[in-house]
């Protein structure tokens, strides 16, 4: 068997810098640059085939920067090569500890050439199918595209009651079909004086389909007569509103669009949708987990799993002891963190074991967010055992024809 290389290759936006050595943390050849593309994969391999023939004996670690790990980490796992997606912060270490006073591309590349050598705790990277990634992709996309949702809205409320003071509490529900209509045409009060407080009736109850009450008429118009005069011209005014509207309703577009093709992906991904099962668990929500999971047969049991989330505790001892009340590691997507979050919030009002695992955490005056992040490990805990429910029957059946055999 051909002896192994180590690569460590260190990303940028414009070319790529490799360095590779052996098994004795020996350079085996000058570190070089290669450009990006297919063109400069093939003139990396190539250059490697001088010390390693079998692009198979390859170990290659590269670190996750933005997303430029993708073009060369798909096609190298396609040639048989050990790939591994190092953390930044463990490359920034390492490479410190290896060249205290210098900072080169070189540098970084031989840090991230060893790292497999010297961290047992690196990962292999896992390539997923074109179906799970762009299901990955879109959940990612839609979550975003949610937050600037509701970061619009939040800006939206607070020009509105600022415009209008006591306007949250006549209209609650801020984007409802009538809400939306009066912010869009008389958020500016001297529009709302000059169609006066009948025909204003009119507009909106027509717009509420008559679910506009006489008393709330009554409320909303003494907000619009006690709103104070703050220097904007109300055609500007109406300008801004509507913009931040027009944008608002644009993404809640892309959000349907989203969740279509969302809900397909997922079939084609997992055609018994099992995190469906769960009580907590939408369509989005499980589709995401699934995503950002993968193959769960990579996880050796969910502990490796809750790790791999970031929800487990941080370890720190010295002398044989432990110290207890550590944080979780936040290592892993931030994405998946923040489903499982959300997740776990909506399932311990659902799930009479996640419900009783919350209050029996918030007893032993665990803080909230303590709480509902141990929350959503135990979830995950039931996640793992519902994808890897066919995993494990295939265990126990190859155990019984060992034990047979």
């Amino acid at each position: 068997m051909e002896q192994r290389i180590y690569v460590g290759v260190d990303l940028a936006k414009r070319f790529h810098q490799v360095a590779a050595v052996d098994q004795e943390q020996r350079t085996v050849c000058e570190p070089f640059t290669i450009g990006r593309g297919r063109e400069g994969l093939d003139e990396m391999l190539s250059r490697l085939r001088f010390v390693c023939r079998d692009p198979g004996a390859l170990v290659v670690t590269i670190e996750a920067t933005s997303d430029w790990w993708w073009e060369t980490s798909w096609a190298l796992i396609g040639q048989g090569c050990e790939v591994y997606l190092a953390h930044p912060k463990k490359s920034h270490d390492l490479r410190r500890f290896y060249a205290v006073h210098t900072k080169t591309d070189v540098t970084d590349a031989e840090a991230l050439a060893r790292m497999p050598l010297v961290d047992t705790s690196l990962r292999q990277l896992w390539r997923p199918t074109p179906e799970q990634h762009s299901l990955l992709r879109l959940c990612r996309q839609r979550w975003k595209t949610r937050c600037r949702i509701a970061d619009l809205k939040r800006r939206t409320s607070h020009l509105s009651e600022i415009v209008v003071p006591g306007l949250d509490r006549v209209m609650p529900v801020r984007y409802s079909k009538s809400a939306r209509v009066f912010l869009r045409r008389y958020l500016a009060p001297e529009k709302a004086r000059r169609l006066g407080k009948k025909r204003l009736g009119q507009v909106l109850r027509r717009a509420a389909w008559g679910k506009l009450s006489d008393e709330k008429l009554d409320r909303l118009w003494a907000c619009i007569e006690n709103a104070p005069s703050l220097g904007l011209l109300s055609d500007d005014l109406q300008l801004e509103i509507g913009v931040q509207l027009d944008e608002l309703e644009a993404l809640e577009n892309q959000v349907a669009t989203l969740d279509a093709r969302i809900t397909e992906l997922y079939g084609e991904v997992d055609p018994g949708q099992r995190l469906l099962e769960q009580p907590g668990l939408g369509p989005y929500l499980a589709a995401a987990v699934t995503a950002a999971i993968g193959d769960v047969r990579r996880f050796p049991s969910s502990k490796a799993l809750i790790s791999y989330a970031g929800l487990a505790p941080r370890v720190k001892s010295s002398a044989g002891v432990s110290k207890s009340g550590q944080g979780i590691t936040k290592h892993g997507s931030p994405y998946l963190r923040a489903w499982l979050f959300v997740a776990a919030e909506n399932a311990r009002m659902y799930d009479p074991e996640l419900k009783a695992y919350y209050r029996a955490m918030r007893k032993r005056d665990k803080h909230h967010l303590v709480a509902v992040c141990a929350t959503a490990a135990r979830l995950l805990e039931k996640a793992y055992v519902m994808l890897a429910g066919d995993v494990g029957t295939e265990k126990e059946s190859r155990a019984q024809s060992l034990n047979t055999g």
